[in-house]
This record gives C-alpha cells, structure tokens and sequence, in this order.
C-alpha cells in the first residue's frame, strides 16, 4: 500500500455461511439450513492468506456459521500460524463441537477463542438457538480452559423476553473464569417489515450495564479503543497473579462502528475479497490462481486496494431480510 500508510490490518477469514444452529434473530423461523457452497482448496486460500500478510495483514479471525464444522481447517490452521507477519489469530465458535477440538486447536498454536452462547439455561437456549446442545458448549468451555487457551471471550446476545433475565448471571461468570463476557445489544439491522417485527428484541446495552453495576459496582478496565465497546470488571474479578482475566466488555458492533476507522477486510472461501460483510461488493481473486504462485501476489494488491475504495462511508443498510451471525461479529475486534 502507498508509502506503507496502514489502513487494513485485520482479515475476517469466513470459513463456511452454513452453522449447526438456527438462531431466531439469525435465519427465519422455516430455514433450518443455510446453502453450503463448494469453496477453494485450502491450499489455493492459503495463496492469497499469505499474500495479504505481506500487504499490512497482521490479525485474521476466523468465522463463520461454525467454522469447526469444516474438516480443513485444521491442516490450513497449521499452515497460517507458520506466517511470519501474523500476530493475532483467533476462532469464533458456538461451542457445539469444541470439545472435540480444544486440545487440537491449541497444540496447533491458536491462541485466542471467542464463543457465542445466548443463555446459561437449557430451555431458554434452545428457544434461542433451536438446538439442544447447551451441555456440549459447557463441555467446550471446559476444554479450552483445561487446553490453556490464554483469551476467551463468551458473547451473549441480549434478547428481551428471551435471556435478559440472566444479565447477572452471564456476569458472575467472570468472578470464577479467566473469561472475557461480551454482552451484545440486539439491534435488528434487516430489512423493512422483518426489522420492525424484532425490534420488540431489543434490550439496551445501557440497560444491561445498569443492572450489573446495581448488583455490584463496575470499575473499568481501561480505555476503551473503536469497536472494543466499554470494558469493566468486578473487584473480585477471576485474576491470575496481578492480571486481569475475569472482565466483561459492552458492545453495541453497529452503533459503535466507525467504517472510516475501520481496519478490516473479509475473504470468503469462494475467494471473494470484500471491505465489508454488510456489502455485497467484492473483488473475485479466483482469476488469480491461474497464475504461478508468487505472480498472483500483484493482483491481490490490486484487488485489496479496489476493495478498500469500496468501503462504505456508514453501516450499509440491509435490503435482505435477514443477517447470520458472521456478519454480526464481523464488526467487532
């Protein structure tokens, strides 16, 4: 990029758009499956993995739907942790199957893992989530401790009517485990007549931090940085010696989000290189595995330039009705 200017540093990596939960605030009430598409070898989007780290990348998250759903992962994990320019790598996962990978994830060198888990009772969850698995995300959080992953965050979406009954109890978590909690306000951003009918959902974030702080009294953390949200934690936070583990983080990813700070660009496995997951412009890198390895690297600094000019100027609106949640995360850290 001209003059070595930073202006990208993060890539979205959206391993797959399928999941093995339907949330409600996620997909309609009859779509129980989400189209799965037949994306590139890992090898080919490990070509242009390294290319964008040698283009100011420095953090890639992967995303999905459920990325441990794909069996690839694993072999191209071991690959990308091996690039040199990268300092952050973490996994967004609903926890379903993590028990199964914790140990293997770790050893493979990830070390950061964020979980998204809408309620701590069984009934509510699969009211929210239509799956009958909250043992199995319990079972997850277990694992990734006993693995040593050194963060982990736990996201819960506030639904009024659904979970907000156990703001608390979300916060307590951080008391026993070196747990990050991110609560997130729901803040429909679909489109026309399906946004109105869920915005009965809302729970305001401000709401939310009231009701731990009457509780118990929140000191902030730190300064909080764009996207990050607010960061507190109880005096009697989880710590390991001096260092804050236990903290809980308030996040609101659209109203918070500034597209001109933004920082972050998505790949999809189909090799579309976008500057937003709310936008339907991408660049197609595929044309450029015609090349030689090596020779293609040209193209993708063409193709990441293009895309950053495309960014919007604010959060795009929706004119399909309804978001997944990849999209949803794409707008924090």
């Amino acid at each position: 990029m001209a003059g070595k200017k930073k202006t990208v540093d993060t890539l979205k990596l959206l391993i797959t758009d399928g999941c093995n939960l339907s949330c409600i605030y996620c997909v309609p009430e009859l779509q129980t499956k989400k189209l799965k598409k037949k994306g590139l070898k890992h090898g080919e989007l490990l070509r242009f993995v390294r290319a964008l780290a040698g283009m100011g990348i420095e953090n890639i998250d992967f995303r999905g739907g459920e990325p441990l759903t794909k069996k690839w992962l694993f072999p191209f994990l071991e690959e990308v942790v091996r690039i040199p320019e990268l300092k952050r790598i973490s996994l967004f996962t609903n926890g379903v199957v993590m028990k199964d990978y914790a140990v293997e994830l770790r050893n493979l060198g990830l070390r950061e893992i964020g979980v998204h888990m809408d309620s701590l009772n069984f009934e509510k969850y699969m009211k929210i989530t239509r799956g009958d698995h909250l043992y199995r995300v319990y079972a997850g959080l277990r694992a990734a401790e006993e693995a040593g992953f050194e963060r982990i965050r736990v996201y819960a979406m506030i639904l009024k009517g659904f979970n907000s009954k156990e703001i608390i109890d979300f916060a307590l978590l951080t008391k026993e485990h070196a747990y990050e909690v991110v609560f997130l306000e729901y803040d429909p951003h679909d489109a026309g007549e399906v946004r109105e009918s869920r915005n009965h959902l809302r729970f305001p974030l401000r709401k939310i931090r009231d009701e731990i702080d009457n509780f118990q009294k929140l000191y902030p953390v730190r300064p909080s940085s764009p996207g990050e949200g607010e960061v507190f934690r109880f005096e009697d936070g989880f710590k390991v010696g001096e260092a804050e583990k236990g903290v809980i983080r308030f996040l609101n990813p659209l109203k918070e989000h500034r597209c001109d700070r933004c920082s972050r660009i998505v790949l999809t496995t189909d090799g579309l290189l976008g500057s937003c997951f709310l936008s339907d412009k991408t660049i197609d890198l595929r044309p450029l595995l015609d090349f030689k390895e090596g020779q293609e690297v040209a193209g993708v600094g063409d193709a990441l330039n293009k895309a950053l000019r495309n960014r919007p100027k604010k959060v795009p609106a929706q004119e399909k009705p309804f978001r997944l949640c990849s999209q949803l995360c794409f707008l924090d850290e």
